[in-house]
C-alpha cells in the first residue's frame, strides 16, 4: 500500500476541504440516526430501564472512547483515506486488511439502508397514509406501499447526487442536520422535563422488570450495544485524508461526537420512560405493550413529546428525526465511498471504484453504492432489519483490528497509554462480539446468523476470485484469517440451524397448545383422532423444516469447504512454482558463478598474452622480426578476447529478446564455401582432413540471416576444431529433403568431426548457457561456454532444431534441420551473381580525400586518425556532435568527403548531430555522407543508425579490412 495515498489523492482531487465542525457532524450523525428515536421503547428500556439504559449508554461511550483513542493514534499514524483497512494491511498484511473491510462495508451499507426505508416508517407515524398509494403487497409481515418504495429511492438518489457533484455542499447539509438533530432532541426533552415537572418520579423503576436479573446484568447489555448504538463514529479515520486541519484534533472531535451520541440516546430513552397513557401504572407496564399501539403512541419518545408539547413539538423531533435519517445516509455513504476508493487503490477491487469526477469524488463508488441501495425498499423493513442487526457483528471486527493494530504499533514504539487503550479495545471487541454470538441468543433474529453466513461465503468467493486473479502475493499470507472466517461460516450458520429449530419447535407447541385449547372438553373419539392427526402434521411440519435448515447448513458448509480447498490448491501450485522458480535461481546462480570463474579465468589468459608482448616489445634490443611476431601474437589474443566479449553480449541480447532475425538473399553454397575458406588453413595445421559437402543441395538461393548463420557455422566449425586431434576428421554436409512445400525448401546440416567427444550428463545440458565440460582433456582449451547456447537460440529463432550425438572418444555429430523461403528463379540462381559481387568497385585515390572524425574519447581519436592516415587520408577531429555540425555547416561545398560519427558523446549525440546535419539549408552539405563509428554494434544499432540518416556503419574495436570497405562502398 502507498504510504503517501492521502497526498496522491490530493494531487488528483480528492482534496483537503473538511473543517473540524464537519467533521465532528459525520462522526455524530453516522452514530445517532432513526434508531436512536425507535430502540428506546423496544430495546434499551425492555432490557435495562431509564437507569440503567443512562449509565450503559454512558459507559458504553466510555468503551468507544478508548477505541477512538486508537483510531486516533492510527490516524496520525497513517494520514490516508481507508481507516481500518489501511492500518489492517498497514500492520497485519493483505489478507487482514481485506477482511476486516469486507465487514465493514456491510456496516456501512446497512446503515444507509436502514435508515432510507426508515422514511417510511416515520411517514407513517407522521403523516398516516399520505405515501400509501400505488401497489402493494407484503413481505414477511410488513406492509410495502409504492409511494413509500418510491419516497426511500428518492432519498437514495438525492442524497448521492449530493455527494456525488458538491462534496462541499454534502458536508454542510451534514452539519446543519446534526445540529438541527442534536439541538431538537435537547429542545424536546426540556419541554418533556417541564411537562413532569421535573421529578423523577414518573421514571420509576430505574431498571427493567421484564429483562430480570442484576443491575449490572442489564447495565452490560446495553454496554454490549454500544458497537450498534455508536457504529460511525469512526468512520472520519476514511476521510482522513481530506482533513484541513491537524489530525491530532480528531480526539477531541471523537470525544464530543460519542458526548453527544450519548445525551442523544440518554435524553430520547428518558423521554420514553416518562410519559405514558393513560390506563398504566408505569411505563414497564406501557413498554410492555407497546405491540398493541399504533401511530403516535407506538412511538414513546414520540408520544411523550406529544403530550408535553402537542403538534409542535412532535414536529420539532419529527425534524430531529428526518435530521438523523439523513446525517447516517450523508456520513455513510461518504464513509462507504472512501473505504470502496481505499480499496480500488489497494487492487481490491476493480479500478472503476477509485475514478475521480472533476470535483474530486469517487464517482463510481456513490453510483455503486446508489445501485446497491435502490432495490433495497422492495424488500421490506423486516428484512432489512435482519441485515442491520449483523452490523454489530461487522463493527466489533473491525473495532478489534484497529485495536489490534494500535497495539502492535505502539508496542514497537513503547507508547504505553496506546498498548493499554489497544488490549482493552481488543478485549471488549471480543466480549461484544461472543456477546452476540454466543451469550445472549436474542441479540440478533435468527436470519441475521444467516445472513452473516452468506456474507462471509460472498467475500471467501470475491477472495478467491481476486487470489485467482493477482499474483504479486500480496494475499494469501495468512492461513489464519481464511481458517477464522471458515470457522465463523460454520459457527453461525450451526447458531442459525440452532435458533431456527428452537423457533420451529416453539411455533409447534403453540399451535398444539391452541388447538388443544379450542378443543371440545367433552371430546369424542373422533375430535381425538384428529387431534392426534394435526400433532402428526406439526411434527411433520417441523421436522420438514429442520431437514431443509440442515441441508442449507450442510450446502454452505460444502460450499466454503471447496472454495478453502480451490484457495488452498492455489497456495499449493504457487509455492511448488515458488520452490521451481528458487531452484531455478539456484542453478542460474551456480551456474553464472561457474561462468564466472570460467571468463576470470579465459579473459585473463589473452590479456596475460597481450600484457606480456606489449612488455617484451619495449625492452631495448628488440628486434623488427620479434616486434612483428609479437604484434601478430597481440592481434590474435585481442581477437579472442573480443570474441568473448562478443558472447557475453550476444547471450545478454539473446535472454532480454533483443535479437531478431534479418532474412536477405543468400546463397547456401556460397556460404558453406566461405566458411570451409575460413577455417581451410587452421585444419591443414593441425592436419585435420577438413570436407564441406552441399552436393546434395538443389536450390541453394534462399531468404536467411546470413550473419546469424555464419555465427551457428563459426560455432560449430570453431568447437570442431578445437575438440579434435591432430589427424583428425572435420565433416561437413547440407542435404536438402524432399518436400512438397514450393515455396520453402528444408535442410538438414552435419557438422561431424573425430574429436574427444562429450559424456551423456554433458551431452544433455550442451545447449545451456554458460556450461562448460571441465576434463583434463579440456581444461587447457578456451572458451566461454556461450557458443553452444547461442547457436541453440538462433536456431531455434529461424524454427528449427539442433541435436547432438556423441560419446567420449566417439566424435561428436550435430544435426541442424531448418526450413529457408526460397528465392524466386531458384532453378536458374547458380549462374546469377551476388547483389555484392554485381558492384563494380570504383578505384579511390584517398590522398586527395578529407574526412572529419567527431570522437570524444582521445585515444578513440588517435587510433582512428592514425589508421586513415596511414590510407592517405586528410583528417580533421572534433569532440562532440555539436561541433561537427558546426564544421560541416561552415564548410565549402566538397571539402569534406565524408563525418565518421561517434555515438555517445557529451554536449550532442551522433543521432541528433547527424540529424541536424540532415536538416541544413545547404542541400549539398545536408547530404554529406555520414557514417557511424561506435561501439554500439548491434543490429538494432545499425538499424538506429540508418534512421537517423547515416550512410553506414563502423563497430569499435576498429577491424580496419571492414573500415576502408564501407568507406570504399560510401565514397564510391
Amino acid at each position: 500500500m502507498s504510504d503517501n495515498i492521502g497526498s496522491d489523492t490530493n494531487e488528483k482531487g480528492l482534496g483537503r476541504y473538511l473543517s473540524p465542525l464537519s467533521v465532528w457532524a459525520l462522526s455524530f450523525g453516522c452514530a445517532v440516526g432513526w434508531g436512536a428515536f425507535v430502540m428506546p421503547g423496544t430495546t434499551f428500556l425492555p432490557k435495562a430501564g431509564p437507569f440503567g439504559t443512562a449509565l450503559g449508554i454512558v459507559a458504553g461511550a466510555v468503551v468507544m472512547f478508548i477505541i477512538g483513542v486508537n483510531y486516533h493514534y492510527l490516524m496520525n499514524k497513517y494520514p490516508d483515506a481507508g481507516g481500518t483497512l489501511t492500518y489492517s494491511v498497514k500492520t497485519f498484511g493483505y489478507d487482514h486488511g481485506y477482511l476486516s473491510a469486507w465487514f465493514l462495508m456491510l456496516v456501512y451499507m446497512a446503515i444507509i439502508w436502514a435508515n432510507a426505508t426508515a422514511l417510511a416508517l416515520i411517514a407513517r407515524h407522521l403523516f398516516g397514509g399520505l405515501f400509501r398509494f400505488g401497489f402493494h403487497y407484503q413481505v414477511l409481515g410488513y406492509d410495502v406501499w409504492m409511494g413509500e418504495v418510491m419516497l426511500t429511492m428518492a432519498a437514495i438518489l438525492a442524497i448521492g447526487a449530493i455527494c456525488i457533484y458538491g462534496k462541499r455542499i454534502a458536508v454542510g447539509l451534514q452539519v446543519v442536520l446534526a445540529l438541527v438533530l442534536l439541538s431538537g432532541v435537547v429542545l424536546c426533552a426540556v419541554r418533556v422535563g417541564n411537562y413532569n415537572g421535573g421529578g423523577m418520579r414518573s421514571l420509576a423503576p430505574g431498571f427493567s422488570p421484564m429483562a430480570g436479573g442484576s443491575s449490572f446484568g442489564q447495565i452490560f447489555s446495553i454496554i454490549a450495544l454500544s458497537p450498534w448504538a455508536f457504529v460511525g463514529f469512526e468512520s472520519i479515520s476514511n476521510s482522513t485524508a481530506g482533513f484541513k486541519f491537524s489530525v491530532k484534533k480528531s480526539i477531541y472531535i471523537m470525544a464530543a461526537a460519542l458526548i453527544s451520541g450519548a445525551v442523544c440516546y440518554v435524553l430520547l430513552a428518558g423521554m420514553a420512560a416518562s410519559v405514558i397513557p393513560e390506563g398504566y401504572g408505569s411505563w414497564a407496564e406501557y413498554i410492555s405493550d407497546l405491540g398493541s399501539h399504533s401511530g403516535i403512541s407506538g412511538l414513546p419518545t414520540f408520544y411523550a413529546v406529544f403530550s408535553a408539547a402537542g403538534r409542535g413539538g412532535v414536529l420539532l423531533l419529527g425534524l430531529a428525526a428526518i435530521a438523523g435519517i439523513f446525517t447516517g445516509l450523508v456520513g455513510n455513504y461518504i464513509a462507504a465511498s472512501r473505504l470502496l476508493y481505499t480499496m480500488s487503490k489497494e487492487n481490491i477491487l476493480p479500478k472503476w471504484f477509485g475514478w475521480l469526477n472533476s470535483d474530486g469524488s469517487p464517482q463510481n463508488a456513490f453510483v455503486f453504492l446508489m445501485a446497491v441501495s435502490l432495490p433495497i425498499p422492495f424488500f421490506g423493513r423486516t428484512a432489512i432489519g435482519w441485515i442491520v442487526d449483523v452490523n454489530t457483528v461487522g463493527a466489533t471486527i473491525a473495532y478489534a483490528y484497529t485495536s489490534a493494530a494500535a497495539f502492535v504499533n505502539a508496542r514497537r514504539e513503547n507508547e504505553r497509554r496506546v498498548q493499554a487503550t489497544g488490549l482493552a479495545g481488543m478485549i471488549m471487541s471480543v466480549i461484544f462480539f461472543l456477546y452476540f454470538m454466543v451469550w445472549s441468543p436474542d441479540a440478533m433474529s435468527t436470519e441475521s446468523y444467516l445472513i452473516l453466513a452468506f456474507w462471509s461465503i460472498l467475500g471467501f468467493i470475491y477472495f478467491r476470485i481476486m487470489y485467482g486473479k493477482y499474483n504479486d502475493r500480496r494475499f494469501g499470507q495468512s492461513t489464519v484469517v481464511w481458517i477464522g472466517l471458515l470457522f465463523l461460516i460454520f459457527f453461525t450458520s450451526l447458531i442459525w440451524v440452532d435458533h431456527a429449530t428452537n423457533d420451529v419447535t416453539e411455533r409447534v407447541a403453540y399451535n398444539i397448545s391452541r388447538y388443544y385449547e379450542e378443543m371440545n372438553p367433552e371430546q369424542s373419539r373422533q375430535q381425538v383422532e384428529n387431534a392426534e392427526e394435526y400433532m402428526s402434521r406439526q411434527l411433520m411440519e417441523a421436522d420438514r423444516i429442520r431437514t431443509r435448515n440442515s441441508m442449507v447448513q450442510m450446502a454452505l458448509d460444502v460450499i466454503s469447504l471447496m472454495i478453502m480447498f480451490s484457495i488452498y490448491s492455489i497456495m499449493s501450485k504457487r509455492e511448488k512454482q515458488m520452490e521451481l522458480e528458487k531452484s531455478i535461481a539456484e542453478e542460474s546462480s551456480k551456474a553464472k558463478s561457474t561462468f564466472l570463474a570460467n571468463m576470470s579465468h579465459d579473459i585473463r589468459t589473452p590479456m596475460n598474452a597481450i600484457i606480456g608482448y606489449i612488455n617484451l616489445s619495449k625492452h631495448d634490443g628488440t628486434g623488427e622480426r620479434e616486434l612483428r611476431d609479437y604484434m601478430t601474437k597481440i592481434e590474435t589474443s585481442s581477437q579472442h578476447l573480443l570474441a568473448l566479449i562478443n558472447d557475453v553480449l550476444e547471450m545478454s541480447r539473446i535472454e532480454s529478446g533483443k535479437m531478431d532475425l534479418e532474412p536477405i538473399p543468400i546463397d547456401l553454397k556460397k556460404t558453406l564455401s566461405e566458411a570451409r575458406d575460413m577455417f581451410s588453413t587452421q585444419m591443414e595445421e593441425k592436419n585435420i582432413e577438413f570436407q564441406v559437402d552441399y552436393s546434395q543441395v538443389r536450390n541453394s538461393r534462399v531468404y536467411c540471416d546470413k550473419n546469424r548463420l555464419n555465427r551457428v557455422l563459426l560455432n560449430l566449425l570453431s568447437n570442431a576444431y578445437k575438440f579434435t586431434p591432430e589427424d583428425g576428421t572435420v565433416r561437413v554436409s547440407l542435404w536438402q529433403i524432399d518436400s512438397d512445400d514450393k515455396e520453402n525448401g528444408s535442410y538438414e546440416l552435419r557438422v561431424a568431426d573425430s574429436g574427444i567427444g562429450m559424456t551423456k550428463e554433458f551431452a544433455d545440458k550442451v545447449f545451456e548457457a554458460f556450461e562448460r565440460e571441465r576434463t583434463s582433456t579440456v581444461s587447457g582449451i578456451e572458451g566461454t561456454g556461450l557458443g553452444m547456447a547461442i547457436t541453440k537460440n538462433i536456431i531455434d529463432m529461424m524454427g528449427g532444431t539442433i541435436e547432438v550425438n556423441t560419446a567420449p572418444d566417439a566424435g561428436t555429430e550435430f544435426i541442424i534441420r531448418v526450413k529457408f523461403k526460397l528465392q524466386e528463379g531458384a532453378d536458374a540462381a547458380e549462374e546469377t551473381k551476388d547483389a555484392t559481387e554485381n558492384a563494380r568497385e570504383r578505384e579511390l585515390d584517398f590522398s586527395k580525400m578529407r574526412l572529419l572524425i567527431a570522437e570524444d574519447l582521445e585515444i578513440n581519436m588517435e587510433i582512428a586518425k592514425a589508421i586513415l592516415t596511414n590510407f592517405g587520408f586528410t583528417v580533421d577531429t572534433v569532440e562532440n556532435g555539436k561541433e561537427a555540425v558546426d564544421k560541416v555547416a561552415g564548410s565549402a561545398h566538397g571539402y569534406y568527403d565524408a563525418v565518421l560519427m561517434d555515438i555517445q558523446m557529451p554536449v550532442m549525440d551522433g543521432y541528433e548531430a547527424t540529424r541536424q546535419i540532415r536538416s541544413l539549408e545547404d542541400k549539398v552539405l545536408a547530404n554529406i555522407p555520414v557514417i557511424a563509428m561506435t561501439a554500439n554494434a548491434f543490429s538494432e544499432d545499425v538499424r538506429k543508425a540508418h534512421d537517423a540518416g547515416m550512410n553506414g556503419h563502423i563497430a569499435k574495436p576498429i577491424d580496419v579490412d571492414n573500415m576502408i570497405n564501407t568507406l570504399k562502398d560510401v565514397l564510391s
